[in-house]
């Protein structure tokens, strides 16, 4: 099957996204190798402009896989075998905490979230009352399967407060950028978040904010990974490099990528995003569709799609109107529909999906 311009779709979904021309260009660019002082150099600029993202102080280890790479070395670096954990539930990438875990050994708590809901201080208290020893809280900034936002900088302050001894460790993947995050300010000691989001960069990188308090996590680990070792990435990171081949071509794109976005800053395109979100989400009020969470994040808008079928909306849409959307997962594939707004996705790109979204639906209906 060939891919070429004809069969290009616009993506409205929640990544890969649309990405700028200028930033899609430098990925065309002659690649240098890495093992050179030049490289370090860029390295260490693209390190620093990291740190602003994720609004830190500490180190941004930088990982050659997607998002869920990045997870997993949250979870077996700093767990061992044996070790307790409690992870927020509130759909697919809150239950991914949990499979990790257990895949590692490690004795998983879940607090469960309604779809579409996001997580009360008192579902955590209930959590903590147990009277196991819990070693690590993981939690999903935006839980990307409902669009629905946690309230981090509460967990994080009650966690601090109440059990400062327990690892604070958030997966930001899909709401990094696009909505607010303060790492070191939250009390967050591991955070991870991938580039085809609200970087809108290609798939292919993944980072990890790791605070002082993560790395005594990690020197007591008993079965730390070999590629996703975050001791050696700590001291690579220290004379701008990586412990492995990186990305080249993508890291060149995150390096324009970074500066853009300091030369906007992260209030304003955070104001940008929300001022589409808010105009999709008008429309989609305007075809009959509700949001599905109760607090929506940016960027990422999902329906119940009632009496239409979801993957029949999204066929449609790709294959008459050249639009990629997206279902949900599992059980809601046919009942709930995803939309995402990141990257360079504007007005009149929201107005034609709109537009075909309302077409697929009147075809629906005959």
């Amino acid at each position: 099957m060939h891919l070429g311009n004809s069969d290009r779709k616009l993506l409205m979904v929640l990544g890969p996204v649309e990405i700028e021309k200028d930033i899609s260009d430098l990925g065309a660019l002659h690649i240098p190798y890495m093992r050179t002082d030049d490289f370090s150099l860029l390295l260490g600029g693209v390190f620093d402009g990291l740190k602003y993202v994720f609004q830190t102080e500490n180190p941004v280890l930088m990982f050659s896989s997607s998002g869920t790479g990045a997870m997993e070395a949250a979870v077996s670096n700093f767990l061992s075998n044996g070790d307790s954990a409690i992870y927020v539930n509130g759909g697919s990438f809150g239950e991914r905490w949990g499979d990790i875990c257990r895949c590692r050994g490690v004795d998983a708590l879940e607090i469960k979230v309604p779809f579409g809901s996001s997580l009360k201080l008192s579902q955590v208290k209930r959590a903590f009352a147990g009277g196991r020893k819990i070693s690590a809280f993981f939690a999903t900034l935006n839980e990307t399967s409902s669009g629905a936002l946690t309230d981090i900088a509460s967990l994080g302050a009650y966690l601090k407060k109440a059990h400062p001894e327990v690892l604070f460790v958030v997966d930001c993947v899909s709401g990094l950028v696009a909505d607010e995050f303060r790492t070191d300010e939250w009390g967050v000691d591991v955070a991870v978040s991938a580039s085809q989001k609200g970087f809108a960069l290609p798939p292919g990188l993944a980072f990890m904010s790791v605070s002082e308090k993560a790395v005594g996590f990690a020197k007591r680990a008993r079965n730390r990974p070999f590629y996703f070792d975050v001791l050696d990435y700590l001291e690579n990171w220290k004379r701008r490099q990586t412990p492995f081949t990186p990305p080249v071509g993508i890291i060149l794109q995150l390096r324009g990528r970074l500066e853009k976005i300091r030369g906007r800053s992260l209030g304003r395109l955070r104001e940008d995003y929300a001022k589409k979100t808010a105009f999709l989400r008008q429309g989609m009020a305007k075809l009959g569709f509700k949001v599905l969470a109760e607090r929506p994040a940016n960027c990422v808008t999902a329906v119940n799609t009632g009496r239409f079928d979801a993957s029949e909306i999204v066929g449609m849409m790709r294959d008459k109107y050249g639009i990629e959307t997206a279902p949900s997962g599992g059980s809601l594939k046919k009942s709930v529909l995803r939309i995402g707004n990141y990257g360079a996705i504007g007005i009149p790109q929201i107005k034609r999906m709109l537009s075909a979204l309302q077409k697929t639906l009147k075809e629906l209906e005959k």
